[in-house]
């Protein structure tokens, strides 16, 4: 497998409220992450398409914090609904993708290539030639957030600090804490608190992941540092809900279950422990339920149980 990692992009200027967007281009079909939802668009042509017979082509699930986006050629989109995403691509989509996040032939000498084909100097250019809005402005050289905001320098050095202290000891050996500390005191040396506080929880929570990619599980939210509260999906008298921070397998759901299998044991987040009664996860609505009552989700939509829809291509689900 091949995977992506990437980041939003932070706007010129410091807002008050930031907002993540991206888009995925797949033949006749759009994928949209914004907002915390999921959209997916297809084209006129798509509807004609001998894929659009398949209801199961495009699967949407949503895990705690995460959205999980899997198409059945074999791309898988992975999203926390924030800061990060990441594509996984199996073997048949070596050499077939370019854009933002490289060409997928595994050699990274080349990833800078730019819309027309030659080779970029920098991640700038390479940026500024995959815009697909002419009215959006092209990135110019950046003034790192800590030189332009100095007073914030302290505080995000001493927040990051956590990437290279005794927290992630066991996994120091085995990845690098220098790349992520770097990334992190950029991110926390942003001028708006929601910006600042998301920038150093996402970098955090970056190196985290990759300590579990290699096998070492950190437990290091606490109530100071990028807190997650579970016991908020609690009905009162309720103890359902509880953090894993390194994921949980085998987790009965009401969605794509092959694809929750695969990503469940790595992801952290509020999992839970449902009763012999109601043993499946209905994460449109984080309830416990039985399989009959069970949702579903159709472009950010629930769609309560038995209940019909007419999808773009105007047919009948």
């Amino acid at each position: 497998m091949s995977y992506v990692k990437f980041q939003r992009m932070r706007k010129r200027d410091c807002y008050l409220k930031q907002q993540w967007f991206m888009k995925a281009l797949c033949q006749d079909t759009v994928i949209s992450l914004q907002d915390g939802k999921v959209r997916i668009d297809h084209s006129k042509s798509y509807c004609s398409s001998k894929e659009s017979e398949s209801k199961n082509s495009f699967s949407v699930v949503e895990l705690n914090s995460y959205v999980l986006v899997e198409h059945a050629s074999g791309f898988q989109v992975t999203w926390d609904k924030q800061a990060t995403a990441m594509i996984k691509l199996n073997a048949y989509w070596k050499h077939k993708v370019n854009g933002m996040c490289g060409n997928n032939n595994g050699d990274i000498k080349d990833e800078f290539m730019g819309r027309d084909g030659s080779k970029k100097s920098n991640a700038n250019d390479m940026g500024n030639s995959w815009r697909q809005d002419s009215t959006c402005l092209e990135t110019k050289a950046q003034v790192s957030p800590c030189d332009k905001n100095p007073y914030c320098k302290t505080w995000a050095m001493s927040r990051c600090q956590i990437i290279k202290d005794d927290t992630f000891k066991d996994c120091h050996p085995k990845v690098d804490p220098m790349y992520y500390y770097d990334a992190c005191i950029r991110e926390a040396c942003v001028c708006d608190m929601e910006g600042k506080y998301l920038g150093l929880c996402s970098c955090v929570a970056n190196y985290a992941h990759a300590c579990m990619a290699r096998g070492v599980c950190v437990n290091w939210r606490n109530p100071d540092l990028c807190p997650t509260y579970c016991d908020y999906y609690n009905k009162r008298g309720e103890n359902i809900w509880h953090y894993e921070p390194c994921g949980l397998a085998n987790v009965k759901t009401c969605s794509n279950q092959d694809l929750v299998d695969t990503f469940s044991p790595f992801l952290e987040g509020c999992y839970p422990r449902c009763p012999p009664d109601a043993p499946y996860l209905d994460s449109n609505v984080r309830k416990c339920v039985q399989l009959s009552h069970c949702s579903c989700n159709h472009n950010g939509q629930t769609i309560a149980p038995n209940s019909k829809i007419q999808d773009q291509c105007n047919r009948e689900w």
